[in-house]
């Protein structure tokens, strides 16, 4: 009978937990949605400072769908302005430009935190915009340590954009390595606290060109069939920085991230 139970209760933790199948905006976790189970996310990110004005927002929509016990697909619209200071013969002048494009992710659940000593997963996303195209895999640990919920990310990046240089077409190649390490503590059912901090590289020929860590709080809340996660991100330091004598990069990078996460399940 007391196996019985605490079998029970393991699955009954698995199905709450994935109603859920995230607590920080930039960290993921090795859950999936469960099987015909779907979601609708909004994403909104806004990046600030630099070497001169700059200011970013990143939006974007996605649809989330539990194919099996397993695994999982979303799909994405993207959108992303930016406005920078640029030089003119009149002098300093505000430019925006904006980014459209389609992103298509993939999800795998290898071990359950909730059930397993620790959770891990995979994740696979390919992208294609009007101005770039980018390829992005993951390798998601995460596990629970009394009340808390650790998660782990490492991530691989790729893109490629489109450039004439002297008359002759090409592809610019950029290439990222970073780590993301998140902790979440509930302090009351459905509210979370957590903190996130990333690790951001950039490679020039394999070596690290740039660099930055961001590090920050935030919060989580869930209810009935919504979420909503937040956190503010500033730029603590640069180890791999162009400018010696500053402790920032803000020629790779912007001073602080803010982003927001809003889903509801269909």
């Amino acid at each position: 009978m007391l196996k019985s139970f605490l079998v029970f209760l393991l699955i009954t933790i698995s199905i709450f937990l994935q109603a859920q199948d995230r607590l920080f905006t930039y960290s993921y976790q090795s859950n999936v949605l469960s099987n015909k189970r779907s979601e609708l996310e909004f994403y909104n990110t806004f990046r600030a400072g630099k070497e001169d004005y700059f200011l970013r927002h990143d939006f974007r929509a996605e649809f989330e769908i539990g194919l099996t016990k397993r695994i999982q697909s979303a799909f994405y619209l993207n959108v992303s302005s930016k406005t920078i200071a640029i030089n003119t013969e009149e002098g300093k002048e505000l430019k925006t430009t904006t980014k459209i494009g389609f992103s298509n992710e993939w999800k795998l659940k290898i071990s359950d935190p909730s059930i397993h000593p620790m959770g891990m997963g995979l994740y696979f996303e390919y992208g294609i915009g009007n101005q770039e195209y980018e390829l992005e895999g993951k390798l998601i640990l995460d596990k629970y340590i009394g009340d808390f919920l650790i998660a782990t990310n490492l991530n691989y990046e790729i893109e490629f954009e489109p450039e004439y240089d002297q008359g002759k077409f090409k592809f610019e190649k950029e290439q990222s390595i970073d780590l993301y390490f998140s902790m979440a503590y509930p302090l009351k059912q459905g509210f979370y606290i957590t903190s996130e901090t990333l690790i951001k590289n950039k490679l020039e020929t394999k070596l690290i060109e740039h660099n930055a860590i961001f590090s920050g709080l935030g919060f989580s809340y869930a209810k009935n069939n919504y979420w909503i996660n937040f956190t503010a991100l500033p730029q603590i330091i640069s180890l791999k920085n162009q400018n010696i004598n500053k402790s920032l990069n803000l020629s790779e990078y912007e001073k602080f991230k803010i982003r927001l996460l809003f889903s509801v399940s269909l």
